[in-house]
């Protein structure tokens, strides 16, 4: 079944190096021999009884027989170099026996993929009787196991004591490995536990190559993608002038549309001021009206289209009718309780009301 959610791991690492090896038949072998690519390899075993030696090619495997580590051992290797040229150019393996190593395979947590290394080396003490300062290690990814959000990986491991005195041996007689691996009973190169400091300089020439090639390569995509435009230039300043006259011709209609809305907006505005905002003219000229002249004011104040008046009446509650019916005035009522003079016999009051342009309300004034 499809699993649309299943996260794509695009290694391009990976696939580079499955292309070129599937390209690699392409190449001439000089060449690839050059580049460093389609080596054969020469394979070391440290044994009790000497070194183990194997010549491995695509097409078979030689076993080239157990070379003493004595005294004589330097002479041995010359000898054997000189027997067989096709191994001047082999890559050296030093191979290490199970009582040399240690390989085990156990499960993380898939987030520790990205630091695969350094959570091996917080677990080393945990999965093996060694710490990872005691040991030269490598792990590879196995597997992803998406139900379970694991990885299955694999270590392997050799003391650095027992590794060390190896390659010191080795050095010794003239033998210098470039990789160090475990016999897994295959031939596929898996890990690489050879330290740095054991570990040759690579040649650069494949380095230099591969840049060239790939300088070479986007200098002829710049010349593919430019010359159809070195071919069109003309077409393309034709192409250029014309625009420049439209948009020219756009930026003035643009101007005058900005020009006829902000003429709009200017009377709009106007026009909504004078029809919300009310008179002081009509709004007192309206209160002379509504407010019979028994009443008497003492007091009156505006703001934010709200009038408060004070004064005294001989009825109070009948101003809060004769305003209501008023179109420029609503809302009204008493701000505070209607109190009685005792020295004239009226009621004092307080009344608050909202103001409107009686000139555009839905009742107009007459």
């Amino acid at each position: 079944m499809l699993k649309l959610d299943t996260r794509i791991d695009l290694n391009f690492q990976k696939f580079l190096s499955w292309w070129s090896g599937e390209l690699a038949f392409l190449v001439p072998k000089p060449l690839l021999k050059l580049l460093g690519g389609g080596r054969s390899r020469l394979v070391l075993s440290r044994k009790e009884e000497g070194l183990s030696v194997a010549y491995f090619t695509d097409e078979d495997v030689r076993e080239l027989g157990l070379l003493p580590l004595d005294e004589n051992a330097t002479g041995k290797r010359e000898q054997l170099l000189a027997e067989h040229p096709d191994l001047d150019n082999a890559e050296l393996i030093l191979r290490l026996r199970p009582q040399q190593s240690l390989t085990k395979v156990f499960k993380l947590p898939a987030v520790a993929e990205e630091n695969l290394q350094q959570v091996t080396a917080f677990e080393m003490d945990r999965l093996t009787p060694f710490n990872a300062n005691q040991v030269y290690y490598d792990v590879k990814l196995l597997d992803r196991l998406a139900a379970t959000r694991q990885i299955r990986v694999e270590l392997a491991l050799s003391p650095k004591k027992t590794l060390d005195s190896i390659l010191d041996e080795l050095l010794a007689f003239g033998w210098r490995p470039e990789r160090v691996d475990l016999e897994t009973g295959h031939d596929t190169l898996r890990h690489n536990l050879l330290p740095e400091k054991f570990r040759p300089q690579k040649s650069r020439l494949p380095k230099i190559v591969t840049l060239a090639a790939v300088a070479v390569f986007f200098s002829l995509l710049l010349i593919a993608l430019g010359f159809p435009i070195l071919m069109n230039q003309r077409l393309v300043e034709e192409l250029q002038s014309q625009v420049k006259a439209v948009t020219k011709v756009a930026k003035e209609v643009q101007e005058l549309r900005e020009n006829a809305e902000k003429l709009s907006n200017e009377n709009g505005f106007l026009l909504q001021k004078k029809r919300h905002e009310p008179s002081m003219v009509d709004m007192l000229e309206e209160l002379t009206k509504v407010i019979p002249d028994q009443t008497s004011l003492n007091g009156l104040q505006y703001r934010e289209h709200k009038v408060i008046i004070q004064g005294q009446s001989p009825a109070a509650s009948s101003l809060i009718e004769r305003m209501e019916a008023s179109p420029f005035f609503k809302n009204t009522s008493f701000v505070s309780p209607v109190t009685k003079d005792v020295s004239n016999g009226q009621e004092r009051f307080q009344i608050a009301s909202e103001v409107v342009n009686g000139r555009f309300s839905e009742k107009p004034a007459e």
